[in-house]
């Protein structure tokens, strides 16, 4: 299994034909200027995926845009067939960081969590520490790494879904110098990853980036052991505390978090998701999420996801607005203003807070800008693997670019 596959790297839809098409939302436009809007959506996803496919003709994958302003709602989709709306599910891998924090963030309003206490130190009002003090947990610098610095990635965890292990670990380690999830797959697809299992390869290798505090850089691991923080303090499966206490009451009715190797299908209606390589496509619709959970096995729709973004940010979700602004939204010292990443939350200064996620077949971003009342979703079904730098390219210029252009259209 090559790193291109696995990489989650800071999403989405059927490809029934490679005509476009639109899907109108729900509740229908009515005025002439929504309609114009409208339109316009169209018009703009229409070009940005015929603008892609000029050098990428044999692209198997659509374009989808949900946008939500203080004027009204709008979803359009281009390369998708027909009948996709709002309601359809896609994978939308490193969007779930935000329900990990909102998790942890829930559990410190709460006064169960103290975000700036170290993860070996004990959960309020118990005697068991926030992380096991196994040797799975044995992680470099443990006793120096605070719940802070794990969401927003500033603890050196080294990221054992992203990376090789580097060839410097001691040569009795089997999957020295390979990615530890491909050297498991390829002998098990059905493998039930866990996380005592991938944190545990940190503290076999003794792997870190730095001492916690030092730097920044993603790690999904880091959030593996906020997954594993969540069911110790709550006593629940993270897949349950976050449907619990989260999902369901914020009203989102079509999000899940699969979590068994087993669970590798997508909820009707979906989108299929694809690779493409020039002469190849591989649908990789069905997958082994087991690996992701807590960072990354988040399927939900874009009326869901650009709801949960718009209500928790605007203090109405599960969050007090005191845990909202001077929390979640709180740059780290030293942060940039024209972007960075928060708990679990980026900021850029075009479009504002929200995240982006990657997993085979699907690339997606979801944002919301407070100031000027606008939040959009938007996805795209296939990863363009034709060359070194095309993931990229297809998150700016095609997923990105969508974004960028919509918050001008429905200003």
């Amino acid at each position: 299994m090559k790193k291109n596959i696995i990489l989650q790297f800071a999403v989405f839809l059927l490809m029934v034909f490679l005509t476009f098409s639109c899907t109108k939302d729900e509740t229908e436009p009515q005025s002439p200027n929504d309609l114009l809007i409208q339109e316009e959506l169209l018009s703009m996803t229409d070009k940005l995926l015929s603008d892609y496919k000029k050098n990428c003709p044999e692209y198997p994958g659509g374009l989808a845009l949900k946008v939500i302003s203080k004027n009204g709602s709008w979803f359009v989709s281009s390369g998708l067939g027909t009948g996709i709306t709002d309601q359809v599910h896609f994978r939308a891998a490193s969007n779930t960081k935000l329900f990990t924090s909102t998790a942890i963030l829930l559990l410190a309003q709460q006064g169960k969590v103290n975000i700036d206490a170290v993860i070996s130190d004990t959960i309020p009002g118990t005697t068991m520490t926030y992380v096991p003090l196994t040797a799975n947990y044995q992680v470099p610098f443990r006793d120096m790494i605070t719940i802070r610095q794990l969401l927003q990635h500033r603890a050196g965890i080294f990221d054992v879904t992203n990376e090789y292990i580097p060839d410097t670990v001691p040569t009795s380690i089997p999957y020295r110098g390979m990615y530890y999830v491909s050297y498991v797959l390829d002998s098990d697809s059905m493998h039930n990853f866990s996380f005592d299992e991938l944190v545990g390869v940190n503290a076999e290798c003794h792997l870190s980036y730095f001492q916690p505090g030092g730097s920044y850089h993603y790690s999904n691991t880091g959030y593996s052991i906020l997954g594993k923080i969540i069911e110790r303090v709550s006593g629940q499966s993270y897949q349950q505390f976050v449907m619990e206490h989260i999902v369901q009451p914020m009203g989102m009715e079509n999000t899940s978090f699969p979590y068994l190797s087993s669970d590798r299908t997508i909820p009707l209606p979906f989108v299929s998701g694809f690779k493409y390589s020039p002469g190849n496509i591989i649908d990789c619709t069905e997958s082994n999420m087991s690996l992701n959970v807590a960072e990354g096995n988040l399927i939900t729709t874009p009326d869901d996801l650009s709801k949960f973004l718009l209500t928790l940010i605007e203090g109405n979700g599960v969050l007090l607005p005191f845990w909202v602004n001077q929390v979640l939204l709180a740059p780290p010292a030293g942060s940039l203003p024209s972007g960075w990443y928060g708990c679990g939350i980026f900021y850029s200064m075009n479009l504002g807070f929200g995240h982006n996620g990657a997993h085979e077949g699907y690339l997606s971003r979801m944002a919301t800008d407070p100031t000027v009342g606008f939040t959009v979703v938007a996805f795209t079904n296939s990863w363009d693997l034709s060359t070194e730098n095309s993931l990229r390219d297809q998150l700016n210029f095609l997923v990105d670019e969508a974004c960028y252009r919509a918050k001008i259209i429905v200003q």
